[in-house]
């Protein structure tokens, strides 16, 4: 579930400096509004932090970070803990800003603001609208709002036009999962093996996955549901980490 406050912070950075669409003025900016400093440096264990001592602080960026996306979702991470918590000092992992792992309320809340600031409720909801759900259009919305693509997902399957899942798995493991609240079908266990019947226990395996959506047994990720039949089909994208060991999947109908 995510955070609603934290949600709120972002949407009041967003009225206070009349930010009207996305890209208006960069992270970098926004940061510097703040009263913070931004910078790029190689960093050990970690792809981001922030350092604050109550009147200044710096937000740091990885400049091993290959993509921009991803160094721009990390800077809205990090600037997350500053209005969120006022934080004097946090350093975050891959893992923790990209969503693979979710064990934190803290690191949860500074990606609910990252999403909120660079993909606003509004701004997404009017992107989206009337466009069909398909890996071809989450592709598209990522480069619109200068996200990765697993950010963008992640944000479709909570506030999306049409119902969605994505399911985090590791290790062959399923280790968490977001469910639009008008989807068909709202249980997934978590901790359980991923089916064979899906294309992301072929990742598993060290096959080859389509790059594309493709359609999929429903009891590959819904086998405990009563309302599926063994017929019904549903349509599965996989976003790899491959040095993780780790997939994210979206399911759509």
């Amino acid at each position: 579930m995510s955070d609603p406050l934290a949600a709120a912070y972002a949407r009041k950075v967003i009225e206070e400096y009349c930010i009207k669409y996305p890209g208006q003025y960069s992270i970098q900016q926004i940061i510097n509004a703040r009263g913070l400093t931004y910078r790029e440096a190689l960093l050990s264990g970690s792809i981001g932090n922030i350092i604050f001592n109550g009147t200044s602080g710096t937000v740091t960026v990885s400049s091993s970070l290959g993509e921009t996306s991803q160094k721009v979702f990390t800077a809205a991470h990090e600037l997350g803990h500053f209005e969120n918590e006022k934080i004097k000092f946090k350093s975050c992992s891959f893992e923790e800003v990209s969503g693979l792992s979710r064990t934190s309320p803290r690191e949860m809340s500074a990606n609910d603001f990252a999403a909120e600031l660079l993909m606003h409720e509004k701004w997404f909801v009017e992107y989206v609208r009337g466009k069909k759900l398909e890996s071809r259009m989450l592709k598209e919305t990522a480069n619109y709002f200068n996200v990765s693509l697993s950010a963008a997902s992640i944000r479709y399957a909570e506030i999306g036009a049409h119902p969605a899942a994505v399911i985090m798995s590791k290790d062959g493991l399923v280790k968490w999962s977001s469910i639009n609240k008008s989807f068909p079908i709202q249980f997934i266990r978590w901790g359980e093996k991923v089916s064979d019947l899906s294309y992301t226990s072929d990742f598993f395996k060290g096959d080859t996955i389509p790059s594309e959506a493709e359609d999929v047994p429903a009891r590959a990720w819904f086998k405990e549901s009563f309302y599926i039949k063994d017929s019904d089909r549903v349509f599965e994208f996989n976003i790899p980490f491959k040095n993780y060991n780790s997939i994210l999947t979206v399911l759509y109908f």
